[in-house]
C-alpha cells in the first residue's frame, strides 16, 4: 500500500540558465514519521574522511559502496532526508525490497511519483571499507538522472556523528559530537554558529535568516538563495524541467541580495526565483551561496557552525 504522507526527497535538476547549467536539489515538505534504527555514539566508529569532485549540474559526487558492491556515484545531498538509490544500483547490491514500503514522493511542483523502501547491510564511502554508521532511510527511485546513481544524504548516514562538508577543499568527514562538539559559545572567526532548525518529522538542516524565513541547507542545489515566485513569472526567461515527480518547474535569476545568518552576513549573493512550486516549498541556499564555506552539522547538539574554509584563508594569506 502506498503512503498516505508525501517524504521531500532531494532530486537533481539541470536548468540552462543564462548559459550555463545550474543544479536544482529541493526536499520535499511533509515528510511521513519514521522508525529508524537507534544507534549509540559508543558503537559507531568514525569513519575516515573522504574526497568528493564537483561536477556542473550534478553537484558534489563522491564514490559510494552499498553492500560492498561498486563504486558508485553518489551526490551530498544536505536536502535529501533519505538515501536514494537508482533501480540499477538497488538491484546490483541486492537492496532487499522486501516488505519495503512504496512512498508516494513529490518534487517542488507537488505532482506525485513512487519509490520503494528497501534494506541494505552496509553503506561505505571512499573505499569499500569506509562504513558509515547508520544507513537511515533508504528509497529506490526511478527520478534521478541517469548518470547518477544515487543521493547520500550525510545526515542520515552519518548518524548519530557529526560531520563536516569543506566545500572548497573538496572534503567530507566526520567527527564525534560528544568528544569535539559544536558549541554556541565559541563562535568562529568571519563564520556563525546557529541553531540547526527542524521539522516535526525530520532532520533536514534548516537555519533562520534575519528576515525571518526559514531556509534549507542544501548542498544539492546549485543555486544560491532559492525562493518561491511571489508574483506573476517571466516564462520567457526562466527555464523549464521537469522535476521527480513528473510536474514541470522553471527558475530564473534575479537581483543579487544579501542576507545574515547569525552573525555572518552573505554579501550579493546569486538569487533564483522558482516558479510552478508548491506554497508550502521551503527557501533553499544551494552551493552558490554555501561554496566558500566549511559546515559542520552537530546532531547531538543542534547546532550547525559555517565557517571559511582553511583553504580559503591559506589562500587570502598567500595572496596578502
Amino acid at each position: 500500500m502506498t503512503a498516505k504522507l508525501r517524504f521531500l526527497f532531494a532530486v537533481f535538476l539541470t536548468l540552462a540558465t543564462s548559459g550555463r547549467a545550474v543544479l536544482f536539489g529541493a526536499a520535499l515538505f511533509g515528510a511521513h514519521e519514521r522508525v529508524k534504527g537507534r544507534v549509540t555514539l559508543a558503537s559507531a566508529s568514525v569513519p575516515r574522511p573522504v574526497s568528493f569532485r564537483e561536477v556542473s549540474g550534478r553537484g558534489l559526487l563522491i564514490r559510494t559502496w552499498i553492500n560492498s558492491q561498486g563504486p558508485f556515484t553518489f551526490a551530498i545531498d544536505t536536502g535529501a532526508g533519505a538515501t536514494l538509490l537508482s533501480q540499477r544500483v538497488a538491484e546490483e547490491a541486492g537492496a532487499n525490497v522486501s516488505g519495503g514500503r512504496t512512498i508516494s514522493v513529490a518534487g517542488l511542483s507537488g505532482a506525485l511519483s513512487t519509490a520503494r523502501q528497501v534494506s541494505i547491510q552496509s553503506l561505505a564511502i571512499g573505499d569499500r571499507e569506509n562504513y558509515l554508521p547508520a544507513k537511515g532511510e533508504v528509497m529506490v527511485t526511478s527520478g534521478l538522472p541517469r548518470d547518477l546513481d544515487g543521493v547520500l544524504d550525510p545526515t542520515e548516514a552519518f548518524f548519530p556523528l557529526g560531520y563536516a562538508i569543506d566545500i572548497p577543499r573538496h572534503e567530507l568527514s566526520a567527527f564525534d559530537p560528544q568528544a569535539t562538539p559544536v558549541r554556541m559559545n565559541s563562535q568562529p572567526d568571519e563564520g556563525t554558529v546557529v541553531p540547526w532548525l527542524r521539522e516535526r518529522h525530520g532532520r533536514r538542516p534548516y537555519v533562520q535568516l534575519d528576515n525571518g524565513d526559514r531556509a534549507l541547507l542544501d548542498t544539492g542545489s546549485g543555486l544560491g538563495l532559492a525562493i518561491r515566485e511571489s508574483g506573476q513569472s517571466d516564462r520567457e526567461t526562466a527555464a523549464s524541467v521537469r522535476d521527480i515527480g513528473g510536474g514541470s518547474i522553471s527558475a530564473r535569476r534575479v537581483a543579487a541580495r544579501t542576507i545574515s545568518i547569525g552573525s555572518l552576513t552573505l554579501r550579493r549573493i546569486p538569487t533564483d526565483v522558482v516558479s510552478g512550486a508548491e506554497a508550502d516549498a521551503p527557501v533553499l541556499l544551494g552551493l552558490s551561496a554555501l561554496r566558500p564555506f566549511r559546515l559542520r552539522f552537530d546532531p547531538v547538539h543542534r547546532l550547525i557552525e559555517i565557517a571559511p574554509s582553511e583553504s580559503n584563508r591559506s589562500l587570502q594569506n598567500r595572496e596578502r
